[in-house]
């Protein structure tokens, strides 16, 4: 692997330039040449063109290479340099799989474990003004008798984006590989969907395919997280989250500060005190610890400030009714408006 200058701009351009974790996923990514001419982006490509000696049509298809890799971005002045850490590393490991290159997710990882990105990222999020993101219900947690908000049921939230959506790799699990939920999950709309085929990241799929993917995630135990607005318009993914590998579950665990970050659905998970067998599967269903069985009572009891709301629980239970989805919150809980999770990754 290559240290040399260019990719030491790189580095200190997205606020890693003294990590050594950095500049082994740098230099595994790209030659430090290509790292030069990244470095003179974004601009035109009759410019590129004159100045490194190349033809116009080269240099766009070096620059579809680059994002190819998960290496370029789009913005409005062309296409850049991821701007932070979190954003080049959805970038690259969410590319294709042979666009991502072997040991890519242990210099991740070195990164995350070893020099404390984990908890950076948790303090940065759990910092904002507001939470980022909200919690929707699995599929089929939710009684048939509830009625949901379009932006509450990833029904509504698919079938509006029904002419246009992408299914790729999970950045997260990709890189993480702590578990084995499924990875061919991540859920893209609109422009986000439009980027993931151009860049061959990611593969168109119809609605009906899209909720069977979303069944089979929430089947799993996955929490499907949104942007936290009820604009259905600024609603454009649905990621599929656990807690061991997620970069955003993970890291609020990590410092005790979640509740900052995502916001949990209108719901949260109530037991049937009287039914409940002490099974325990809805304890090992829950991504982010809130269920315990009693040993006094030999039942299982959710913690209500702490459950997301997700229903994953609800699913896994064996028995008939033995937990349900209760309505706690009002509709104003969730907010019309909010910050895109891309425009604030700046860690």
């Amino acid at each position: 692997m290559s240290n040399g200058e260019h990719l030491q701009k790189l580095a200190e351009n997205i606020g890693k330039g003294d990590s050594a974790a950095m500049h082994k996923i740098l230099g595994c990514a790209m030659t430090d040449q290509e790292a030069q001419f990244i470095l003179d982006l974004p601009a035109a490509a009759a410019e590129l063109a004159a100045k490194w000696g190349m033809g116009e049509q080269a240099i766009q298809d070096r620059i579809m290479g680059l994002a190819r890799r998960g290496l370029l971005i789009p913005s409005k002045k062309g296409m850049r340099f991821p701007a932070d850490p979190a954003t080049l590393h959805d970038g690259i490991l969410s590319s294709a799989p042979e666009h991502v290159p072997a040991g890519m997710d242990k210099f991740w990882m070195e990164l995350y474990d070893g020099e404390g990105w984990g908890e950076e990222i948790g303090n940065v999020l759990s910092g904002l003004p507001v939470r980022i993101l909200r919690t929707i219900p699995v599929l089929n947690s939710v009684s048939s008798g509830s009625k949901l908000p379009p932006h509450e049921s990833i029904t509504d939230i698919i079938m509006a984006h029904k002419d246009l959506i992408s299914i790729r790799n999970c950045c997260c699990r990709v890189g993480a590989k702590k578990c084995d939920h499924p990875a061919q999950v991540c859920m893209q709309f609109s422009k986000r969907a439009e980027y993931d085929l151009h860049r061959g990241s990611g593969r168109k799929v119809s609605a009906d395919e899209a909720l069977s993917i979303a069944l089979t995630a929430g089947d799993s135990g996955l929490v499907p997280t949104v942007p936290n607005m009820s604009s259905m318009e600024g609603i454009d993914f649905i990621c599929f989250c656990c807690g061991c590998c997620c970069l955003v579950i993970n890291p609020g665990l990590r410092v005790g500060g979640l509740d900052k970050i995502l916001a949990p659905s209108r719901f949260v998970s109530t037991v049937d005190a009287d039914g409940c067998n002490a099974c325990g599967e809805c304890v090992e269903r829950c991504a982010v610890s809130a269920i315990e069985v009693q040993e006094d009572t030999g039942v299982a009891v959710v913690d209500r400030d702490k459950c997301l709301g997700c229903g994953a629980c609800v699913l896994a239970c064996p028995l008939d009714g033995g937990m349900t989805m209760e309505l706690v919150r009002p509709p104003e809980f969730i907010p019309e408006t909010n910050f895109s999770p891309t425009s604030i990754m700046g860690m």
